[in-house]
């Protein structure tokens, strides 16, 4: 399973499936509420991939939020294996309104990204779609310093 960063909008990217990062206090039509730290699927509607993948992650100060940024990830990663897909892309999640630095997001979501590969069947490559240089510089030093 490869890892990729690309500096670009999730949404118009052509693979199998995307990542939405969902509010766990918002409903999401058609799903309901998703618990932090869960993901839920539905058709990828008009855009090119074929499936989204809600996956709520969670807000600072919630408590043990690198846990469930991990729990999240995670559970999206599996929600691609379950689907069969080969690709799916992630933006990062829990930055933004959500407080979380875009250094902590990339540390916590390459490392379960990275601990997920031995799982892998299907999911062929793992694309982290970050819109701007800032993050895309971020989360290619922390992949390095992971290894990759």
């Amino acid at each position: 399973m490869q890892i990729e960063l690309i500096r670009a909008d999730v949404t118009s990217l052509k693979v199998d499936a995307m990542v939405n990062p969902s509010d766990s206090q918002k409903h999401v039509a058609g799903l309901g509420y998703i618990p932090v730290g869960t993901a839920l699927v539905s058709t990828g509607g008009n855009l090119l991939c074929k499936f989204i993948i809600h996956a709520a992650g969670p807000r600072m100060g919630e408590g043990d939020e690198d846990q469930k940024l991990r729990s999240a990830t995670w559970a999206a990663l599996q929600r691609a294996e379950e689907l069969a897909v080969a690709s799916v892309a992630f933006p990062a999640m829990s930055t933004g309104v959500f407080g979380f630095s875009i250094e902590r997001s990339a540390r916590v979501m390459l490392a379960a990204t990275i601990d997920f590969r031995p799982q892998a069947r299907s999911l062929q490559r793992v694309v982290y779609c970050l819109f701007g240089s800032e993050p895309y510089n971020e989360f290619e030093r922390v992949l390095a310093e992971l290894g990759e």
